[in-house]
This record gives structure tokens, C-alpha cells and sequence, in this order.
């Protein structure tokens, strides 16, 4: 692919595409590519040849796995397309790219109606602060129930939608309702959809309100300025028809982009927190070319041939391949070098300056990392993103290598993959012993480690990780210890009585002096205190990790020679563990939220497994189009299959997301079971 030129603000057009799993994102970028002449034919998801969907795992699922960048040129403006997964196991890949654009491009699926990330996803592109259009797609298949989706829509999403085209020809064409005020379509009146669009896209005009509403007329430019405030605002969603696959509707989709859609200086400003900011105060950055360098990089890959790639949404300044900047809070200042394009797997280099509110990629530079905000060397201040609120990765397995000595390897494959994408997570579980890799979902998991096999050549074996239980304490109890050990030269002494109190769940722990009249020294104090986080960790139940403890300190003794902080610590330790003995300790387990989407046909078999899961069903929304949204309570130890379950009960159609909620005390069969699984190892005072 040849050099790529560049475009001031004003001419720049970025645009994501969201929404639920087979909507036909990726056939709809395909279709604008080729509408914009950016490809000589359209590929297929059927077919694996799209450029979305260039990576192995895609094409082995047939469905996008990762968020891909790409770009067209149309009447003059520039195209940046992300195209983005649509199942819930990927969404963080969807939500990471809402910083860098303006606008988002809700695809609905004619056939399937609102579906789980319609939902999610629409509301996540207003809460940043995107200007939101949704395209009804596959007009072509779906071509009587299409005015009842509408409503659906204007009923679930509320009354700021608004067609700004119809289907006409039973879906074999579409008509403009916005330009025109006339013609014939296969539900609705043309004349009446325009005149709702207009009149609501003059309400934001106080002189086009009165000009409208004394028959004045209002040119075209002016409407157009109105309806992209009107947009950046949320007062109108636009809804669109296409059936991307034959083209229909693309033309009408790509005019309303360029002539309607709103520019990285008609859209909302990007906004930043300056490093050390409250969470709620925001600063919006101004599209300014002339402004010093601040770029944010949304998106981070490492690319087989390329290596490491940062793609950056410019957000104020230009780059040319001499502009030095900085990482974030690094000080080692970088040159830009090759400005970089992305089109799915192709990577043309720029061949002038790219300009604010671009997106562009830089390769090769290993300092850089995801949702940092690059800079130039001299300026001062230090910025971060305002993110959008990813859910907590809480579905699990425990790894090991297949092939000895890979331990390292792995390791650094899975944080390179926990860079690319917010919702996947790789920790070592101390208390366990394992390498466990968190994500959304059982398909997340399984497609993350079929990256790591496919670029990096490592295998591992996979398990349910073991569950990270807790122990707390039901009541009040006080131990004591002492601690007194001679052996020739000098001895060892300390003595330590103590009280332990429950405190609220998720208090974690707290450590009280009350020591009077220097019964225990000073600096023995926080000695005692090591002693009891020495027993912290080892629990009293079943050897696991002890919290929600308040510890008071109120008495002791010490010999002037013989104690030491040794002494002490170890009498701290005995003496907490003589405490919580008596305090009638329990395990705790973690459990979590979940919300369950299935159509409402399978609730009682869905409710049901939960109830023998030990789950509680909090509350049941119903969605339009027969689909229910469960949410629910259950403990984590008890969701080990479920993914399984709820596919086989839902026949593949239900899918679930959890996120942590808190502890709490396991039953006592559970915890007898757990704890005749524990071998303590016996300590002694030595």
C-alpha cells in the first residue's frame, strides 16, 4: 500500500462500530472500504478474508476477536473506522476504543433484535460522551418486522431516536429522510420523519426554533451544524438502514458520516485528568493543531512482523518522524520516526505530518504502554485518561507449561496479551501456588491462549484454579503467649496478651496499641504486630488468609536483657493464634455478581441451576424481543462449569458476565468439606 497523506481536524471523521456478536460489523466495514474505493472487492466473514478479521483466531471462530483499525478517504474527509468483538467475552476490546473516537456506530442485528451488548454498549458510548448512531443491518433478510424494531428501540433506548433514513423496496433500497422531504418507503411517511428529525434538530437553536416555527426556511449547512450539536448532546440518535452485504444503504451511511457526522473539532472534547486529580475532575483538550504534542494510546499490539505497535488518538499538536515526546511519566525522551496507518494487518507509513484528532501508530518503541499519554519533553504537566468503566475479569483457570523451563516465556507472553486488551488479567496466587489468567469469560480464556500458541509457540495445560477462601472471626476472644528461651548466652523473652474483635465485612484488618505504663516497650510494638500478620496468613480453619480482624494490644512484659524483637514477634504471633481459637473462626468464600442474558423460554431451567449452585436471583429484566437479563448472586466455588451449563441448557443462546461483590461465610457442610481437604503444617515455639 502506498504513503497515506494527511487531514486537518476538521476532516477527519472517527467512527467505531459496536454492538452485539454477528450484527455485521465487520461486513459493514467491509462494504464502506469498498464503497470508498479502498478495496477492489468485499471480503467475507464466511470466507476469512476480511481485513478486520486478519488474525488466526478470528478466522478460526469466524467472528472478531481483537479491535481492528482502519481507514478510508470520502469526498474528501477522512474515514478511521474501529471495527470491534461483539460477544461479551470481548467487550473490553469494544470499550477500549471509545477514547479515541467521536462517534459510535451502534449495529443492530434486523433479525435479532436488541441483544446483551446492544444494551451495554450503547449506554457505555453515551456515558463517554459519543455522538451515538444505529444502523439497523441486514434489511434484506428481516423485512417485515423492521418498523416493530424501531419501536423496540425508541422504547428501550427512549425518544431522542430518530430514522434519518427507511428502507424502501422491501429492503432492497433505502431513502433519505433527512435531505429529502418526499418520496415512498416500506413503513413510515418521509415527509413526516423529516419534519420529527428537523424539529427536533432545531431545538438546540434558539434563531433556527423561531425560524422554523415562523415557516422561515434554514439552509442546509446551518440544519447540519445543528444536528451534530444535537448528536454530541444525545438529543438525537439517528437510527440507519443497511444490509451491508449487498451494499444497500452504505452510500447513505457513509454521506450522513461525512456531511452529518461530527469532526474531532465539532464533537465533544476528548477529556484528561491531571495526574493526581480527584476521580471527577476532568480538563476537556481542545483539537487544537497549533498546542503542544498530547496523544493517547488506546490500543497496544505486538505484531509478528512489526513487533511492538502503539496506535495513538492524537489529541492536541501534529507528529512528523522528528517530534520527540515522552511516555507518560518517563523522562527518556523518543522520536516518533515512521508515522504509521493501520488497515487491518497493513501498516502504510505517512508521508507528511499527521494532525490532531487522528489515529495513528507508532512502531518499535518498547517504552511506550496502553493508556499512557505521550507528551513533549518540556512540558510539565501529567495527564491520564478518563476510561470507561471496563467489568472486573473474574471467570479463571489455573495454567502451567507443557514443556519444562517455559515458566518465564509464559509469563511475559501473557502480560504482552494483558496490554492488549483491559479485561483479561494474569496474577500468581501466593496462597496457592498458581499461575491463574482471569478474563470475562471460558471463550476469552480460550482465545487468549490460542494467541499465546499462535505468536508466541508455547503450550500450557489448563484447571479449574483453586478458590481464594478467607477466615475471619464471629466474636470476641483475648490470648496470651509467653515467649522465654535460654540457651546459654543470652535468652529471648516477650509476653503479649491481646483481644481480637470481628469487624465489618470487607474491613480487612486493624491493629490497636493499648498498651499503658510500658508494659511492652515502644519499639517492641510493631514486632507484635509482625507476629500477628505472621498468623494473618496462615488462617485458622483451613490455612487460609485471615481478614475483617480488629487486634488490640493491651498488656505484656519484657526483661531488660533478654527481649528482643524476635521475642516478640513470635509471642505476637502465638498469642493472636490462642485468640482467634477461642473466636470461633469461620472461612469465608468470595461471591460474585452475574448477569445472565437467555431468551425468557429457559428462566425456570436458569433459575433453577442457580438455586443448586446455593445462587440468588436478585431481579429479572425483560428485553424486547422474548430475551430476559437474570441477575444474580452466587459463590464463585460453585460456578466452575457453568459456562458449560448455561450453553447446553440455553442450546448455545445464553451468556453470562460476573464481577466480584464480597465475602461471606461459607455453610458449615461446605466448610467442613474445605477444611478436611487441609493438612496444617505444625508450627512450634522454637
Amino acid at each position: 500500500m502506498a504513503g497515506v497523506g494527511s487531514y486537518k481536524p476538521g476532516d477527519i471523521r472517527n467512527i467505531v462500530l459496536l454492538g452485539h456478536g454477528g450484527a455485521g460489523k465487520t461486513t459493514l466495514a467491509e462494504a464502506m472500504l469498498h464503497r470508498c474505493g479502498m478495496t477492489a472487492r468485499m471480503g467475507s466473514v464466511e470466507e476469512a478474508n476480511t481485513q478486520s478479521d486478519f488474525e488466526p483466531e478470528a478466522r478460526q471462530h469466524k467472528h472478531s476477536t481483537s479491535s481492528t483499525l482502519l481507514f478510508a478517504s470520502r469526498q474528501g474527509k477522512e474515514l478511521n473506522f474501529i471495527d470491534t468483538p461483539g460477544y461479551p467475552d470481548f467487550i473490553g476490546q469494544a470499550l477500549a476504543a471509545l477514547p479515541a473516537v467521536e462517534t459510535a456506530v451502534i449495529v443492530v442485528n434486523a433479525q435479532a433484535g436488541i441483544e446483551t451488548n446492544t444494551r451495554r454498549l450503547y449506554h457505555a458510548a453515551g456515558e463517554m460522551g459519543l455522538a451515538r448512531m444505529i444502523v439497523i443491518n441486514k434489511i434484506d433478510v428481516n423485512r417485515d418486522g423492521l418498523e416493530e424494531l424501531v419501536e423496540q428501540l425508541k422504547g428501550s433506548f427512549g425518544p431522542a431516536l430518530h430514522c434519518i433514513n427507511l428502507p424502501k423496496s422491501y429492503g432492497r433500497d433505502v431513502i433519505d429522510c433527512f435531505d429529502v422531504e418526499a418520496g415512498s418507503s416500506d413503513f413510515g411517511e418521509v415527509r413526516e420523519i423529516h419534519r420529527e428529525m428537523v424539529e427536533s434538530v432545531v431545538e438546540m437553536d434558539d434563531d433556527d426554533m423561531a425560524k422554523y416555527l415562523a415557516g422561515e426556511p434554514i439552509e442546509m449547512a446551518e440544519l447540519r451544524r445543528c444536528f451534530v450539536k444535537a448528536m454530541n448532546a444525545g438529543h438525537v440518535v439517528p437510527i440507519l438502514f443497511t444490509a451491508a452485504k449487498t451494499e444497500v444503504g452504505v452510500d447513505d451511511l457513509l454521506h450522513i458520516l461525512v456531511e452529518e457526522g461530527p469532526s474531532p473539532t465539532t464533537g465533544r472534547s476528548k477529556r484528561l485528568r491531571r495526574a493526581g486529580m480527584e476521580e471527577g475532575e476532568v480538563v476537556e483538550i481542545a483539537c487544537d493543531e497549533n498546542k503542544p504534542l498530547l496523544a493517547h494510546v488506546f490500543k497496544v499490539t505486538t505484531d509478528p512482523y512489526v513487533g511492538k505497535l502503539a496506535m495513538l488518538r492524537i489529541l492536541q499538536g501534529k507528529m512528523d518522524g522528528n517530534t520527540q515526546f515522552v511516555c507518560g511519566t518517563e523522562k527518556k525522551a523518543h522520536k516518533t520516526g515512521h508515522i504509521l496507518k493501520v488497515e487491518g494487518r497493513d501498516h502504510p507509513e505517512m508521508t507528511t505530518v499527521a494532525y490532531a484528532g487522528d489515529l495513528v501508530a507508532l512502531a518499535k518503541v518498547e517504552d511506550i504502554h496502553v493508556d499512557q499519554i505521550l507528551h513533549e519533553p518540556m512540558s510539565q504537566e501529567l495527564w491520564v485518561p478518563v476510561l470507561p468503566k471496563y467489568p472486573v475479569p473474574m471467570f479463571s483457570l489455573a495454567i502451567e507449561p507443557k514443556s519444562r523451563g517455559d515458566e518465564v516465556k509464559i509469563s511475559g507472553a501473557l502480560h504482552k496479551l494483558a496490554e492488549e486488551d483491559p479485561t483479561f488479567a494474569v496474577s500468581h496466587d501466593g496462597q496457592t501456588h498458581e499461575m491463574v489468567i482471569h478474563g470475562v469469560g471460558d471463550l476469552h480464556l480460550r482465545v487468549m491462549l490460542e494467541k499465546m500458541k499462535n505468536r508466541f509457540n508455547l503450550d500450557v495445560t489448563t484447571r479449574v484454579p483453586k478458590i481464594a477462601y478467607r477466615e475471619t472471626i464471629t466474636t470476641k476472644a483475648e490470648g496470651h503467649y509467653r515467649h522465654k528461651k535460654q540457651t546459654g548466652g543470652a535468652g529471648q523473652f516477650g509476653e503479649v496478651y491481646l483481644r481480637v474483635e470481628p469487624l465489618e465485612r470487607g474491613q480487612g484488618f486493624e491493629f490497636v496499641n493499648e498498651i499503658f505504663g510500658g508494659a511492652i516497650p515502644g519499639q517492641y510494638v510493631p514486632s507484635v504486630e509482625k507476629g500477628v500478620h505472621d498468623a494473618l496468613a496462615n488462617g485458622a480453619v483451613a490455612g487460609f488468609p485471615m481478614q475483617d480482624v480488629r487486634v488490640i494490644v493491651y498488656d505484656g512484659k519484657y526483661h531488660p536483657v533478654d527481649s528482643k524483637d524476635i521475642a516478640f514477634r513470635t509471642a505476637g504471633k502465638f498469642a493472636f493464634k490462642d485468640a482467634i481459637a477461642k473466636a470461633r473462626p469461620v472461612l469465608l468464600e468470595p461471591v460474585v455478581n452475574m448477569e445472565i442474558s437467555t431468551p425468557e423460554r429457559y428462566m425456570g431451567d436458569i433459575t433453577g441451576d442457580l438455586n443448586g449452585r446455593r445462587g440468588r436471583v436478585i431481579g429479572v429484566d425483560a428485553m424486547p424481543g422474548g430475551t430476559a437479563v437474570i441477575r444474580a448472586a452466587a459463590p464463585l466455588s460453585e460456578l466452575g462449569s457453568y459456562n458449560g451449563q448455561l450453553r447446553s441448557v440455553t442450546s448455545g443462546q445464553g451468556s453470562f458476565v460476573m464481577e466480584m461483590s464480597h465475602y461471606d461465610v461459607v455453610p458449615p457442610q461446605v466448610q467442613a468439606k474445605v477444611m478436611a481437604m487441609y493438612k496444617p503444617r505444625e508450627e512450634k515455639d522454637e
